[in-house]
């Protein structure tokens, strides 16, 4: 059984509650790491996300010679 991998906001959310978590003093070191553990894989899963969006981002904004348009709305004369 395959687990439902959560979306950007979601993760951002939980890691947000895991900061506010290991921000308290008097949290006991297993749970903290643990908390540490599941905050890592939770930003490696949003900075994978990021950079797909940042890809598809990319390939929309590609002007029809495959340059990167950069939103220069004026285009150099030829």
């Amino acid at each position: 059984m395959s687990k439902i991998e959560p979306t950007f906001s979601q993760s951002l959310k939980r890691l947000e509650e895991i900061v506010e978590k290991l921000e308290d003093p008097n949290l006991d070191l297993e749970e903290g790491l643990s908390l540490l553990e599941e905050g890592v894989k939770l930003h490696k899963l949003c900075r994978d996300k990021l950079t797909q969006a940042n890809t598809k981002i990319e390939k929309i904004l590609k002007d029809d010679q495959g340059a990167l348009d950069e939103g220069n709305s004026e285009k150099e004369p030829a």
